[in-house]
């Protein structure tokens, strides 16, 4: 039986978003103590890693032992599959954490590291090399865009509030759901219209930007490859 009559609200997602966030940053700050009492040394250079860390660690914990998160406790939606059926894999679950907390930074450390090798690569021409580090500058500057574009996807029409869950096909429904809040429905779908019309005003402005700088930019030598070629 389809409980997608019962999908969770807008309203509900955010909320327990937000309660879980509170937790998260008690766990953050306590293992954030416990590094400086261990050593300042420690404390600098691991310091940044415990917010991951401790989201991670929040998330499992209620995932491995079939529990919901506190947040999603206190407004009463659980996680369903993309059939809104049962309860999700598992798997599918660690994986939607995973994605939705390393995700981001692994990938911007993936793009980083290439653009480093490419830098030192000698076997690519150098139009070559300006070709590929622009699209690696623009998928890394996309990110935002995208999370935005997202964001203003869920106000408008609710559903998935995290990209990782769009990508796992895991939805909230609500247990109780005659306590559904329909009455905010109307002002969360304005603010997912004003979102998108912020995102576009944004992209216009880069857009325009980006025209500007590629004007003012004086053009390359020709590649040594292409130049002989011509030569010849």
């Amino acid at each position: 039986m389809s409980l997608f009559h019962a999908n969770a609200g807008r309203a509900e997602i955010i909320r327990s978003v937000q309660k879980d966030q509170l937790h998260i940053e008690e766990i953050r700050t306590a293992l954030s103590d416990l590094l400086l009492v261990l050593s300042q040394r420690h404390w600098y250079r691991y310091n940044a890693f415990c917010k991951p860390f401790a989201q991670i660690l929040y998330h499992h914990y209620a995932i491995l032992n079939n529990l919901q998160s506190l947040g999603e406790e206190y407004t009463g939606i659980i996680q369903v599959d993309s059939n809104y059926v049962m309860l999700p894999n598992k798997v599918l679950q660690l994986l939607a954490i995973l994605l939705e907390y390393g995700g981001e930074p692994v990938a911007d450390q993936l793009l980083a590291h290439l653009q480093q090798e490419l830098d030192r690569s000698d076997e690519l021409l150098p139009s070559a090399k300006r070709a590929i580090n622009r699209f690696i500058e623009f998928v890394r500057a996309s990110v935002p865009f995208v999370r935005a574009f997202h964001t203003s996807l869920f106000y408008i029409n609710g559903g998935k509030y995290h990209i990782s869950k769009r990508l796992t096909g895991i939805n909230y429904v609500l247990i109780r759901n005659w306590l559904k809040e329909n009455h905010s429905i109307q002002g969360y779908r304005m603010l997912g219209y004003v979102t998108l019309a912020q995102l576009v005003l944004t992209l216009v402005a880069h857009y325009r930007q980006h025209r500007l700088d590629a004007q003012r930019t004086p053009k390359p030598a020709q590649d040594n490859g292409t130049a002989m070629a011509r030569g010849r």
